[in-house]
């Protein structure tokens, strides 16, 4: 008997999407970090602030090295010129539109991320400042900076500013509309969910990929969407659909998943198979069902008896009701016979009541 893991399906899919928009390409390297000075981080911020690329990387510095007094400087001025001139720093290794020589310790992938913090509630700007200047950079013409805002609003962001994201994720560049479905993952509203469905119906796999888990982070709201698009024409959209609901682990996902285990894709009838066994109980009824009043398929057959076969493994009471039902889908007369072996064990449980049990009733020895 075949196993969901068997199944090429399972394998070539995985998590493929960007944690972070790209490093810049970065300007000419300083391999010996020049002398920071004694020029104290509040004048080094107002200077930054004003565009000196000198102040800036000094600034930059005294943040990597923690110092409290940099971290200060930069929560306590009142002027959004440095913000602005941070997320271009991160986003395109240029202070206020130019060009400088970096200091090695800036060119890092932790310095940028050491940056981001800044915009961080609690660790150093405040946070309607933080907002202000992300949303006014969704709409810079350089998308490298619209990506970064996408990416760090995504962190912060609340529903008031989902709108400003469902608008990114038909943006022109491909990073901010990767960045902008990651986001609207992150920022918890309903709203988000037509949006990503319509994107993902023209979207390559990274960027599908990338809307599954932000559907998966959605939860519940996410759910009617996802067993709508069970119905898709494309295989690889029905498969991400069932792996997001036994993610999502909503009980109304259920008789989808049952549906699925004759999907006409051995791929997406192996993932339901998968998704279904981690329901437990919930799922017998549908698939008995399906069994009854279905033409059983070898298909159908070897999908269901994984189902059944975990099952009554995991939860011994159901062992003497489902072990029939496997054994006869796994006889050469499994299309005449098991109908009726799936309305006897339905109607047999039903009479003794196992449905009612818990889940630890269930697995306790007969």
């Amino acid at each position: 008997m075949m196993t969901p893991s068997s199944d090429f399906s399972a394998q070539n899919y995985g998590n493929i999407s960007r944690e972070q928009p790209p490093l810049p390409p970065m300007p000419p390297v300083s391999d010996a970090t020049p002398p920071v000075g004694e020029t104290s981080p509040q004048v080094l911020a107002r200077e930054a602030a004003a565009g000196s690329r000198a102040a800036a990387w000094r600034l930059m510095i005294w943040i990597l090295k923690n110092d409290p007094r940099a971290v200060v400087a930069v929560s306590s001025l009142d002027d959004d010129r440095l913000a602005d001139h941070l997320l271009e720093f991160i986003a395109q290794g240029t202070w206020a539109g130019k060009p400088f020589v970096v200091p090695l310790p800036l060119r890092s992938a932790y310095a940028r991320m050491r940056l981001r913090t800044l915009f961080m509630p609690g660790s150093g700007m405040n946070i309607e400042r933080a907002r202000r200047v992300l949303l006014h950079a969704l709409h810079s013409p350089r998308p490298a900076l619209r990506a970064n805002a996408a990416h760090i609003l995504g962190l912060i962001a609340g529903r008031n500013d989902a709108e400003a994201l469902i608008e990114a994720l038909n943006d022109v560049d491909y990073e901010v509309r990767l960045q902008a479905a990651k986001a609207l993952g992150h920022v918890g509203t309903p709203d988000a969910v037509p949006v990503l469905i319509t994107a993902l119906r023209s979207a390559d796999e990274q960027l599908g990929i990338q809307i599954f888990q932000s559907l998966v982070q959605l939860g519940g709201w996410a759910v009617p969407a996802l067993i709508a698009e069970c119905g898709s024409a494309s295989a690889w959209t029905r498969w991400y659909c069932i792996r997001a609901l036994g993610e999502i682990n909503d009980e109304r996902a259920v008789p989808i998943l049952a549906q699925s285990l004759n999907d006409p894709d051995h791929g997406v009838a192996w993932m339901a198979a998968r998704e279904l066994v981690q329901f437990g109980k919930q799922g017998v009824q549908p698939l008995l069902y399906l069994l009854m009043f279905q033409e059983t398929s070898p298909w159908l057959a070897e999908t269901a008896s994984y189902v059944f076969h975990q099952l009554y493994t995991r939860y011994h009471k159901l062992k003497p009701y489902l072990e029939p039902v496997f054994q006869e889908m796994q006889a050469p007369s499994f299309k005449v016979g098991t109908a009726q072996a799936a309305r006897k064990a339905l109607e047999n449980m039903e009479r003794d009541n196992i449905f009612q049990l818990s889940t630890r009733e269930l697995s306790l020895q007969n």
